[in-house]
């Protein structure tokens, strides 16, 4: 049986109006003396009837939402109702799977380790204490049929024990492409776009986590966000800190995880 991937679980503590919530924390200063590892974390094999993989070895992630009454209507009918929302909702999911897998070839360990070999960023295998880091690609439906296409890691420090920290990065591309466009076969001009983006995304990854590291990611203002790429379907207003953004992005601390979205693919109020 498949088990939910909490890790990307947009749950009503990140709407606005709600209790105070705990955002991902910088990675802990304890572990500054650490090496890096690249390794593919146990999370990335949790998935669940809205989250599945679109390759053999898991590291390309798919997520969609779409299908059944909607979580209102589920909680309406009771039981049997969220459970037929569920199946509804898991056949979509399924569906589009077959349409789109493995029509992605990318390898995203591959695509990080060059990135953190662009940056002098070292990393070294067989070492127990090393912080890990497993990169993945993830691709989300909105409306529309069009799929948004993400750079994204995941940060522990000591797996399976009770003292790990676990962070997540991700940056959310400028792309968006047709689900039927991916589904036909990836053409040249598509492959280079996606693969253009993509290394970009783990470049900027590499730096922001090396950055949140050194405690540089200072909150700069408290807000609420709506974007289609981390809320889809439901359209959720969420709560998040803005903390250093380059032109033309935002920079959002969250609860679950730091992410990087194009500026004009969220819409921001801030607080006062």
């Amino acid at each position: 049986m498949r088990k939910k991937f909490l890790s990307f679980a947009i749950t009503s503590m990140l709407m606005s109006g709600c209790a105070t919530v705990q955002y991902q924390s910088p990675p802990p200063l304890t572990t500054n003396h650490v090496t890096h590892e690249i390794a593919k974390s146990s999370l990335l094999s949790q998935t669940g009837h809205t989250l599945m993989h679109l390759n053999q070895s898991g590291d390309i992630l798919y997520q969609q939402n779409f299908g059944g009454g909607g979580a209102g209507l589920g909680i309406l009918l009771g039981p049997i109702g969220v459970m037929a929302n569920i199946a509804a909702i898991e056949s979509n999911t399924e569906g589009d799977v077959e349409l789109l897998q493995d029509k992605l070839v990318f390898n995203a360990s591959e695509l990080f380790k060059k990135s953190l070999d662009k940056h002098q960023m070292k990393t070294f295998d067989g070492n127990s204490e090393s912080i890990k880091l497993s990169p993945y690609i993830y691709v989300s439906k909105t409306e529309d049929e069009q799929l948004l296409f993400a750079s994204a890691l995941i940060v522990e420090t000591q797996p399976g024990k009770k003292s790990n920290w676990l962070g997540k990065y991700m940056y959310q591309t400028s792309l968006k492409i047709a689900k039927s466009d991916i589904a036909d076969g990836v053409n040249k001009e598509e492959y280079r776009l996606l693969k253009f983006e993509i290394e970009k995304g783990f470049d900027k990854l590499a730096l922001l986590y090396f950055e949140d590291r050194k405690g540089n990611l200072k909150t700069e203002q408290a807000l609420t966000f709506l974007s289609d790429f981390v809320s889809p379907r439901f359209n959720l207003e969420m709560v998040g800190d803005l903390i250093p953004s380059e032109t033309g992005r935002v920079n959002i601390r969250t609860v679950g995880g730091v992410y990087s979205l194009p500026k004009d693919s969220v819409e921001v109020k801030f607080k006062n």
